[in-house]
């Protein structure tokens, strides 16, 4: 392995370290409502899609998630799907027209801070704000990370 190889292999390393370490994961095919339960640590909580989408015309499309910890709600976000993402993994995005498509992981705008560690419930709800003409949704799994 050449001295070129290894420094790009370093600098996607440390680039991964960045972006936390997935801890769940709430899978998703379409709009709906699902949840996972996992050991999650105090403090912030990122929160990541996985998406396969291809749409025409104009669209929102976000998670509503609500933290669960003993029965009770400790904290929320809202996270907006299509939002420019802060950090990316395999991420491909077109857009001709009226015809977009966004496919690989990305890191949305949205977080939240846990009060305390332990088994934390992370419930999330999928819907469009604004529907598109036409849709395809492979995948849209809210990926949380720590």
């Amino acid at each position: 392995m050449n001295t070129l190889s290894k420094a790009c292999l370093f600098a996607a390393a440390l680039v991964l370290a960045a972006c936390g370490t997935e801890v769940g994961r709430v899978g998703f095919s379409g709009e709906g409502s699902s949840s996972v339960t996992t050991p999650l640590k105090a403090g912030e909580v990122d929160f990541w899609t996985d998406l396969d989408i291809q749409f025409e015309g104009n669209a929102e499309l976000h998670y509503q998630v609500a933290l669960m910890q003993g029965g009770s709600r400790v904290a929320t976000a809202v996270c907006d799907v299509l939002a420019p993402k802060s950090g990316k993994l395999l991420w491909i995005e077109i857009d001709r027209g009226p015809l977009h498509s966004r496919r690989g992981a990305g890191q949305m705008p949205c977080s939240a801070t846990l009060p305390k560690s332990g088994p934390t419930t992370v419930e999330a709800t999928l819907a469009f704000g604004v529907r598109p003409l036409s849709v395809t949704l492979r995948r849209a799994d809210l990926v949380v990370k720590q």
